[in-house]
This record gives structure tokens, C-alpha cells and sequence, in this order.
């Protein structure tokens, strides 16, 4: 079929019922004594400097309410007809100490003890500001590579002496203000970065990226297996699952970077059991999380716990007042949600910074590009003949243009197949941080593997490819823009680049290359389109050793000449990718690499003019292979 949606799991609650060797449980934090016949209220937090009374009608509350200086009566949201009472945060203990007469007719719970703790130095009036601070020790590259928001979260990393939550949205470059923090503190340094294993090359070649004068390439190592070195290492990039496996073995890293940190959301599990005591005593650790599940706080102490464990002491505490505790029989269930905003305004009090797309639009360009360089362990390139013989077979002289494209084309179709694994293992990584995406594939043995992987995990998804009618066309799209339970869309590169509308997301994955920059531009604008209100992210998935390395090589140096003939305003080159690519490949590849692209720049410009359309890009790629070897 080409539109097929499959069901998803059925999501279980979350319940504590007893400790862990990491948490600490107690009963919860006291509550007034009430009967059946009280009126029961409690005391919130809404912003820094104010907290609001919840509590029905009663007569003699209203006298002392307005007894209280400062008071307010009104809605706290604009244009809702709900009214609350709310009271300067410095009037607190005056207020409870009044309505205490009142029990057992009236009670009102006053506000936790570590709420009030870190809001009890706020001076009324004055805004919360970062403190400047002098990052001339941070390498150049980097510091200049920084937006006005991001410079802002490595200042925020630092006033917190490195241990903080960077909780920005999805494309607002969360990883290069970590290196700017970490690298603030090199003094530190072994420095341990912990991410999903889909990712661990792309995290080294962001360290080459913005930290050249810092880190020479030597000192970098990558831990894939038990059996890997680490001893002379400045830096180590490992996954969640070695982690857990060789927790003991990194304990001398004093600076810690955990990406996607909600994988750690459940305290519970032997992950999070093997991270914890390595988060703690670290000096400097940086969480990374584009997802901070403030709508599931539960899943959220741990890493507060791991950052400072004084905030919140408790976990019983945290989760009767943020996660809506109930007792049931098999202990206390935290698994619902409650006081959101003033969970929200005492993380950002302490540890998190988080930034939202829309807060800082006017920074960013309308479409982010970059490059994602695979896993190489999950690439099949090792032992590949037959990848192999059509690399040799593409390369070799003396073959006419007819012959060097079929060749070409073969190499191209093998890649697909060699990619597979790795581009599976960065899609599961996607859905697991609850991205709603595009991906991008050309080939059908792509395009399926893809399927069947989303199908095997019980994950909704919308296919378009050549086989897809125009009304069932019509039908996925709708299911995509309006369904937040369809989170994936699989779509052929040539064959739904244009014509539709996928506004409803913001991140777009190639999973193939395609020759033709103008194809993959229109691909790209599917969500990048009148109606899109963000930034749109796209991401080209790389795997070195493969087709992909003639490829994206071609892709920017085509797109570069029509950039100066004025054909395009698109420039691949700013992903800054090529390195990344030639960081991967060795030395004898990289040469042909160069050499297949020298004559690149000698190409007529008006050849390119009929070449702006899917119809003409056999011939675009004709006149390239005519250029590159005869």
C-alpha cells in the first residue's frame, strides 16, 4: 500500500512503590490536617516574586486576603475569565500564619519548603539576569560560531559552575554550547560525552568542527566495544549502553555531556542506576534534551536529582506536588503531571535553560542545514565485496558516459542497502525523542526497510513514493499535518519533492543523497513552505566509504556554480560538511574524490539551465560524468 499507518504501543504509567539505590523515598512532605467538612486550599507558585492561593469561598478568607499587602485579585492569563488571588512571595508566612485561626473549618497548604528555599533571595523588581562572564579561554572558533541565544547558554552554563540542563528546542544547537561550556572548563578535562551510538561520530566531528585549536584529532576516542582503549584519551564518546556497561571505567572524567538525557528518565532502570553516581560526581555536567518532558515531570528527576540533588530532596515530595501523587495498592503513582508552571520557574531558577524556536526566530535563518555522519559499525562496508566492485567499477577509465552512469547508478543502489542498518538505528533514535519528521530515500529497498523498521516498532508513518495515487496521496498528507500519533513521513525524493504541503513538521532527514541539488532543495521546501512559522532543520545522512562521497561532493559543487550564475540562493557549502566527509573517508578515497571534481568549476553555466527540473537531471548527470573522466 502506499499509505499504511500502524498502531502504536500502548504507553504504561509509571509508579514508585519503593526505593532505589540512587533515590531517596519518604512519605510526603506534611500536609494540614483536614476532615470531610474543611475547606481545603492550597498555596502556588506563578511567578519569581508571586504565589496564588487555590481555594473555594469563604467568607472570612476574603478579609484576610485583603489584609495582606500586595494582594491582587484577578486572571493570571490573558483574555480567561478565571480570577485568583495572588500575593508577593515575601508575604507568605504572614498569610498561612493568618488563616491558621480558621482550621478546621478552613486549611491552606503553604508552599514546600524547597520552593520557597530558592526563591527566597529574589529581590522584587529585579528581572533574572546571566552574569557576564569572560570566555576568552574558549576557542575562537567556536565563540564566533555562536548566535546571541547560544552565547547566552554557555554564560548560563557557566554560572552555574558547568552543571546545568540545556533544554533549548530541536535545532538550536544544544551541542555547540555544550563544547562551550566544557571547553570553559579544560582544566577538568578528561571530558566524557554520553549520547545515543547513532550520533557518536557526528559529536566528533563537532568537536574538529568548532574546537580545532583545542583537540588534536588523536586525542579523541570512541568507545564502541568492551574491548576498546581509552587511557591517553582527552576525550571519550560512548553510548548509553556502554555506559551502563563500563560505568567504573570513566569515572576519572571530571566533565560529563549527556545528549538526549531523557534516556535516563526512569530512575529505575539499570541505565540510569549506572549513570547516576558518575553524573554526581562529576564537577562539571551538562544535560542535553530537546524534550524536557515537562508534560511527564517523573521522568525529569532524575536528572535534576543527577545536577543538584538538593532542589529536591524527595522523590515522594516531587511527585505528590509535580506528578499529581496518588496511593494506590502497590505504592504511589507518579505518573500524571500537576503545578507545571511552578515546576517550570524553579527549574529555570536553578538548573535549565530552555528557549523555544519561536522565542528566538528572528536569529535564525528560515532553514538550518546539517550533516550526520553514520555510525561506521553500522555501516556494511567492511568485507563488501560487492560495494566494493561497483565503487571499482564506477571508477575506472576508459568507460563511455552511457556506461560510467549505469555504473554509477549500481554504486548508487548498493549504498542504499549499506546504509540501511546505520539510517534505521538514527530514525529509532528520532522516534524515541518524540521528533515528528520527514525522511527522504530514493531507492525502493530504502524506502521498505525503512517501513518495515517503523512497522517492527509499532510506530505510525504515511509512505509517498511513484506507486501512490493522487487521492491516497492526498489522504497521508492530511494524516501527517493533523495527527500528532503520525509522527513519520517516508517519502521518495523524485517522486514527492514537490506538489505537497508537510508543514507540520520541522525536521527533515535524507536518508540517500540525490545528484541533482535542485531536487533535493524542493524536497527540503516540503516543509519549509508558506504556512511554516519555525525554523525548519534538514539533515543529510552520510556514510563515508560509500557512494556518498562522490555525492554530497557533487551536490555542493554544482549548487556553488549556480549560486554565481545566480540560478539558486541555496549553498550547500555553508553546512561546512565537506570535512566531515573527508575526516571519514582515507586518504587514497579522498583523492579520488578530488580528482573526480577538479574540472567541476570549467562547467558551462547555461548548460545547467535546462537542467533545473527532474526531467533533465540524466542529462545534468551526463555532462558531470563527461567532465570528471574524458
Amino acid at each position: 500500500m502506499s499509505v499504511q499507518l500502524v498502531k502504536p504501543l500502548t504507553s504504561n504509567s509509571w509508579s514508585s512503590s519503593s526505593s532505589s539505590n540512587n533515590t531517596e523515598v519518604r512519605q510526603p512532605f506534611a500536609q494540614p490536617a483536614i476532615t470531610s467538612r474543611t475547606l481545603a486550599g492550597s498555596c502556588v507558585l506563578v511567578s519569581r516574586e508571586r504565589f496564588m492561593v487555590e481555594i473555594g469561598y469563604y467568607r472570612q478568607l476574603l478579609d484576610i486576603f485583603r489584609s495582606i499587602d500586595g494582594h491582587q485579585y484577578g486572571s493570571l492569563l490573558a483574555h480567561s475569565q478565571t480570577r485568583k488571588w495572588t500575593f508577593p512571595l515575601s508575604e507568605h508566612t504572614k498569610l498561612i500564619n493568618a488563616v491558621a485561626p480558621l482550621r478546621p473549618a478552613v486549611s491552606i497548604g503553604p508552599l514546600p519548603n524547597f520552593v520557597q528555599r530558592v526563591f527566597q533571595n529574589v529581590q522584587p523588581g529585579v528581572p533574572r539576569k546571566i552574569p557576564t562572564t569572560d570566555l576568552d579561554g574558549v576557542d575562537k572558533t567556536l565563540l564566533a560560531a555562536l548566535m546571541p541565544f547560544q552565547l547566552e547558554g554557555v554564560m548560563f552554563g557557566v554560572s552555574r559552575k558547568g552543571r546545568c540542563l540545556i533544554g533549548d528546542d530541536m535545532g538550536l544547537g544544544k551541542s555547540i554550547q555544550a563544547l562551550g561550556i566544557a571547553n570553559y572548563y579544560r582544566t577538568d578535562w578528561p571530558l566524557l560525552i554520553v549520547c545515543p551510538s547513532s550520533v557518536r561520530y557526528a559529536w566528533r566531528d563537532y568537536i574538529w568542527k568548532w574546537l580545532p585549536n583545542v583537540v588534536p584529532s588523536g586525542s579523541i576516542s570512541i568507545i564502541e566495544s568492551s574491548k576498546d582503549q581509552f587511557d591517553c584519551a582527552e576525550i571519550l564518546i560512548t553510548s548509553y549502553d556502554m555506559l551502563q556497561k563500563r560505568s567504573v571505567e570513566f569515572s576519572h572524567c571530571r566533565v560529563v555531556i549527556m545528549d538526549e538525557s531523557h534516556h535516563l528518565k526512569n530512575h529505575k532502570t539499570a541505565r540510569t542506576k549506572a549513570a547516576i553516581p558518575l553524573m554526581q560526581t562529576a564537577r562539571r555536567l551538562i544535560l542535553l534534551s530537546g524534550t524536557p518532558a515537562l508534560s511527564r515531570p517523573i521522568e525529569l528527576y532524575s536528572q535534576i536529582s543527577a545536577i543538584d540533588k538538593s532542589i529536591f530532596p524527595f522523590l515522594n515530595d516531587f511527585g505528590v506536588r509535580y506528578c499529581d501523587g496518588k496511593k494506590n495498592a502497590w505504592g504511589w503513582d507518579f505518573s500524571g503531571s500537576s503545578n507545571m508552571g511552578e515546576l517550570q520557574l524553579i527549574l529555570e531558577e536553578t538548573v535549565m535553560i530552555r528557549r523555544l524556536k519561536s522565542e528566538v526566530l528572528q536569529q535564525l535563518p528560515s532553514k538550518l542545514r546539517k550533516v550526520m555522519l553514520l555510525d561506521p559499525s553500522l555501516v556494511r562496508t567492511k568485507n563488501n565485496k560487492s560495494l566494493k566492485a561497483r565503487e571499482a567499477a564506477f571508477s575506472s577509465k576508459g568507460l563511455k558516459n552511457s556506461e560510467r552512469r549505469g555504473k554509477l547508478l549500481e554504486y548508487y543502489a548498493e549504498t542504499a542497502s549499506a546504509k540501511l542498518d546505520a539510517v534505521n538505528a538514527y530514525i529509532k533514535d528520532l522516534i524515541n525523542d518524540d521528533k515528528k519528521f520527514i525522511c527522504f530515500a530514493h531507492h525502493k529497498s530504502m524506502m521498505d526497510g525503512i517501513c518495515a523498521m517503523l512497522e517492527e516498532i509499532k510506530t505510525r508513518y504515511i509512505r509517498i513514493d511513484g506507486s501512490t495515487t493522487a487521492q491516497d496521496r492526498q489522504h497521508a498528507v492530511d494524516l501527517f499535518q493533523h495527527r500528532e500519533d503520525v509522527p513519520v513521513a517516508v517519502l521518495s525524493i523524485t517522486a514527492a519533492n514537490s506538489g505537497i504541503t508537510l508543514t507540520a513538521a520541522k525536521l527533515v532527514i535524507f536518508a540517500e543523497l540525490y545528484w541533482n541539488p535542485g531536487i533535493l532543495t524542493q524536497a527540503e521546501d516540503r516543509a519549509h513552505r508558506i504556512g511554516q512559522m519555525d525554523s525548519v532543520l534538514v539533515e543529510y545522512l552520510l556514510a563515508g566509504g560509500t557512494a556518498d562521497d562522490y555525492l554530497w561532493k557533487m551536490v555542493q559543487d554544482k549548487l556553488n556554480v549556480l549560486n554565481r550564475a545566480g540560478l539558486s540562493k541555496d549553498n550547500f557549502s555553508e553546512v561546512d560538511a565537506t570535512a566531515l566527509v573527508q575526516r571519514g573517508a582515507n586518504s587514497d578515497k579522498q583523492t579520488k574524490m578530488e580528482d573526480f571534481f577538479s574540472s567541476q568549476e570549467k562547467m558551462e553555466v547555461e548548460e545547467y539551465k535546462e537542467c533545473k527540473d527532474l526531467e533533465n537531471d540524466q542529462v545534468l548527470l551526463d555532462q558531470l560524468l563527461d567532465e570528471s573522466f574524458n
